[in-house]
């Protein structure tokens, strides 16, 4: 069967053909990329039509061999550390991966950032790193205490940051493909905030738009979470600044 693919190649073939979507999208911008990067067939209306059928052949790809297609077309939201990082962590990863992928698009989107260069793989890095690094720390956030979901979600936003950017450097002859630095720490923190506080609430979000009740609760305190990644401890700064908003959120 398709779907007995491993998840792992899954990821990269869906990853590959964002590369080029995000190529081709590029050179439809104002920002010309040089003419040695691309072949002429992607420019103008032919790019047009190479986005189209791109876009069509990644959502064929996901109805043949993802294990639950009918999951892509819902509305993503955040879920809690217990169902992203379960006692058998291999089984919180690729809703992690799905979850994150989404919703980091969803938010460079809404800051402003259309066409930002975004892999599922990245996300399968950060889960593994964050498992490694701090598995003691999701113990006792997992438990529900307050401080502990707080500091394991600012932990959780500087890796995807870290990792994000290490991943996606610009590719040769593009300017401006990957997000400012304070667009990629504001659209993370937003996903480790509404992860904190599904993990607090202690159930399924049902129709609460968590990441957007946490992006707009980080830009209205925008000088405590600018003065939070300025900080020479950044977790402890974010740490502090989570712990205050998630009792405050839905």
């Amino acid at each position: 069967m398709i779907r007995d693919i491993s998840s792992e190649i899954v990821v990269s073939l869906k990853d590959r053909l964002r590369d080029v979507r995000h190529l081709i999208r590029a050179s439809r911008q104002d920002r010309k990329p040089v003419p040695q990067d691309l072949p002429d067939i992607l420019f103008g209306k032919a790019a047009r039509a190479m986005d189209k059928a791109l876009t069509a052949a990644e959502t064929i790809s996901i109805s043949l061999v993802s294990q639950d297609p009918a999951a892509h077309s819902t509305t993503i939201e955040a879920r809690g550390l217990d169902v992203y990082f379960p006692a058998d962590a291999s089984k919180g990863e690729s809703l992690f991966r799905r979850d994150v992928y989404y919703l980091t698009k969803r938010l460079l989107n809404v800051l402003g950032s259309r066409n930002a260069l975004i892999h599922e793989s990245t996300f399968t890095s950060v889960h593994a790193a964050v498992i490694r690094r701090h598995g003691a720390l999701l113990v006792g956030a997992k438990d529900g205490d307050l401080n502990g979901i707080a500091e394991a979600c600012a932990r959780l936003a500087m890796e995807l940051q870290s990792q994000y950017q290490s991943a996606h450097l610009p590719l040769p002859g593009y300017g401006g493909q990957q997000p400012r630095l304070n667009t990629q720490y504001l659209c993370f923190s937003a996903i480790a905030l509404a992860i904190g506080l599904a993990t607090y609430a202690d159930h399924e979000p049902d129709d609460e738009r968590l990441v957007e009740s946490a992006l707009l609760a980080l830009q209205a305190r925008g000088d405590k979470f600018d003065q939070a990644i300025g900080a020479s401890d950044k977790v402890k700064a974010l740490s502090d600044l989570f712990a205050f908003l998630i009792p405050h959120l839905p």
